[in-house]
C-alpha cells in the first residue's frame, strides 16, 4: 500500500510541475522554450523559459537556402511544425556562428528527422554520423519527394559556396 501511495504521489507531483509550466527536464543538455522566429529550413530563434533568445541550428541536416529551390517550402514546413510552439532542444554543440546545434522535438516529433523524411533537407554527413538520418534521406530520394523530385538538386553547402564566389 505504501508503494502505491508513493507512486501516486510521484505521478501527481510530476503532473503538477508540468501543468504549472515548470520544466523538469531543463538541464545543461536541454533547452525548452517557444519558437519566436524561423530564419530558414534549419535555423530558428528560441525564446527560452528563462526569457533568453537563442539561435538554434538543426543538427545533422542541411536545408535548402532561402532563394534556392525548395528553400521557401522547407522554411514554411519548419515554421508550420514549430512557430509559436513549445519545443525541446537536445543541445549537441555550438557552430562557428555561435548558434546552438541541436535535435529539436515538438509534439512528439523529431523535427530534424521529419525534414529529411519529407525530402526538405539533406542529411549533413560531413558534420554528423547518423545512420537513421541517412536511411530517411535514401527513402525520400527513392520516393522522389520535394528536393529529390529534381533531376540534380544542389546541396545547400554547394549553393552557399557558389553564391560566395559571385
Amino acid at each position: 500500500m505504501k508503494k502505491i501511495i508513493s507512486i501516486i504521489t510521484l505521478i501527481l507531483s510530476t503532473a503538477t510541475l508540468i501543468y504549472t509550466g515548470v520544466d523538469i527536464f531543463e538541464d545543461d543538455e536541454y533547452l525548452t522554450g517557444k519558437v519566436v522566429k524561423v530564419a530558414d529550413g534549419d535555423t530558428f530563434t528560441l525564446l527560452t523559459n528563462s526569457n533568453e533568445k537563442i539561435r538554434i541550428r538543426l543538427y545533422g541536416i542541411d536545408a535548402p537556402e532561402n532563394g534556392q529551390d525548395y528553400g521557401s517550402k522547407s522554411r514554411q514546413y519548419l515554421n508550420d511544425l514549430c512557430y509559436g510552439k513549445q519545443v525541446r532542444v537536445q543541445k549537441i554543440d555550438t557552430d562557428h556562428y555561435g548558434r546552438t546545434l541541436g535535435v529539436v522535438f515538438v509534439d512528439g516529433i523529431n523535427v530534424n528527422e521529419e525534414l529529411v523524411r519529407q525530402g526538405l533537407a539533406w542529411y549533413y554527413r560531413e558534420y554528423a554520423d547518423d545512420p537513421f538520418l541517412e536511411a530517411l534521406e535514401l527513402s525520400a530520394r527513392d520516393k522522389r519527394i520535394n528536393i529529390w523530385s529534381m533531376k540534380n538538386p544542389v546541396p545547400p553547402h554547394e549553393f552557399r559556396r557558389n553564391k560566395r564566389k559571385k
